[in-house]
């Protein structure tokens, strides 16, 4: 996710390239990182800042009534390799910050974090601190594709629009201690585990108490036409390690214990979601933010190592300026106690993170041929310019070291139009070797292409 400019993109881990990027309307900044069903069927990105609709000005003396905080459920066409937004909801005008898919029992399900439930619009950091709790955003998202079936729903810009106001269900409010931050779900999909940072302890919550209380409507009240559950009705237990504060993110591990980062007491807490009792620590350097575990938040975690996500690492590097480097730290967690095995300098501030294994990347060390791709050049002999009016498509090679972009003219390696043309560059890569990689670029224009081995590239 791109929270500056309210984009999210997607990668194929064949190549490590880009397929698509997705422009996210309605909202300001989608913080969560993209947070996946367990089949892919959606990516949801909630909104980092609340706006009005639309991005249509409105004061904010009328912060409550015209500002929305949207969470925005994708789709992912792996065929076309296209984003795409099935439907977004118009969530009250907080500010949303992290998330989790369900698994297991609650895969039909999804969890994200609040902040400045108060709605504040000034001196963020005390308004929006005010009250003891914010909430935990739980929907079910079968629930929500159900009702966009029904046609339950407005259209917002050209975006089909749930309003929980108005089309009611699916939806539902979970008190949690103030301004948390991570909220993440246990393995096996029964609990979901919120950490408050403005709060010393974690909450543990059950999936199954939350679905007992939405069937027997214990309800305390609502917000935005949103039901809030009773807090006592859903929590399973809050834990607080002693004299551990600003609890981030939890990750875990193969043996279902959870592994939360301390932001303010610069430490990793291991401790067991099933009872609450704490294991083992170990500090960090400095003030970590983020952890991420060998595949840490799937169903089956690696359980070997965890990746400490440090943002504030002041005196651990060289200076480089005023920006000192943050610092990534690699814990082994594979016995009892954790130990700090490397340090590494890395940019500000090392966020969101995934691990995965190795052996799950299958990369292409090669394009191979497309005897039906249209602007593919596989013989030399076959680069051409090609003029149709005022347009001209160059179809050429690229080999080392060197260009061909018309084979049979004097100067096979230049391209000679008329100013005011327009010019369509089709390079193909003509060396099939590992890492032979070419690149094109026409000076002062902005314009810069990389062809990879056996790759046509426009």
């Amino acid at each position: 996710t791109d929270v500056a400019n309210s984009r999210a993109a997607v990668m194929d881990l064949k190549t490590f390239t880009v397929k698509d990027i997705i422009e996210v309307p309605n909202t300001s900044g989608p913080h969560c990182a993209a947070f996946v069903t367990e089949n892919t069927e959606y990516l949801f990105l909630p909104t980092r800042f609340s706006v009005p609709l639309g991005h249509q000005y409105a004061s904010l003396d009328e912060y409550s009534e015209k500002y929305r905080g949207v969470m925005s459920a994708v789709t992912f066409n792996e065929k076309a390799q296209k984003l795409h937004i099935a439907y977004q909801v118009a969530l009250p005008p907080w500010s949303y910050d992290l998330s989790d898919a369900g698994k297991k029992i609650s895969k039909d399900w999804a969890v994200l974090t609040t902040y400045n439930t108060e709605e504040a619009t000034t001196n963020l950091e005390i308004n929006a601190s005010q009250e003891d709790r914010d909430f935990i955003v739980l929907f079910n998202w079968k629930e929500l594709e159900n009702m966009v079936k029904e046609g339950k729903y407005d259209n917002v810009g050209g975006q089909k629009m749930i309003f929980p106001e108005k089309h009611k269900g699916g939806i539902y409010l979970v008190p949690v201690a103030k301004s948390p931050h991570g909220v993440d779900v246990t393995p096996d999909g029964k609990y979901f585990i919120a950490s408050g940072k403005l709060a010393p302890l974690l909450t543990v919550f059950s999936f199954e108490k939350a679905f007992q209380a939405i069937e027997k409507k214990e309800f305390a009240g609502e917000r935005n036409g949103i039901p809030i559950l009773k807090y006592e009705s859903v929590m399973e237990r809050e834990v607080n390690p002693e004299n551990a504060l600003g609890p981030l993110h939890t990750q875990f591990d193969d043996k279902g214990m959870a592994y939360t980062t301390m932001f303010i007491s610069s430490e990793v807490v291991k401790w067991n979601p099933e009872t609450g009792e704490v294991l083992d620590r170990v500090p960090v350097q400095y003030s970590p933010g983020h952890a991420v575990a060998a595949e840490g938040d799937t169903v089956s975690p690696d359980g070997k190592y965890l990746v400490s996500l440090n943002k504030l690492a002041k005196d651990s590097y060289l200076s480089v300026g005023p920006s000192h480097p943050e610092s990534m730290q690699l814990i082994d967690i594979s016995g009892e106690k954790m130990k700090v095995i490397q340090s590494s300098p890395v940019d500000p501030e090392p966020h969101y993170g995934q691990m995965i294994k190795a052996d799950k990347i299958k990369t292409v060390e090669v394009y191979p041929k497309d005897e039906n791709h249209p602007n593919a050049v596989y013989n030399q002999k076959d680069a051409r310019i090609v003029r149709k009016g005022n347009e001209v498509h160059v179809y050429g090679i690229a080999m080392r070291s060197k260009f061909i972009f018309d084979a049979n003219a004097k100067r096979p390696d230049v391209i000679e139009v008329n100013e005011g043309d327009k010019v369509v560059v089709h390079l193909t890569n003509l060396d099939f070797d590992e890492d032979i990689t070419h690149g094109f670029a026409i000076n002062q224009y902005n314009l810069n292409m990389e062809i990879q081995p056996g790759q046509t590239n426009t």
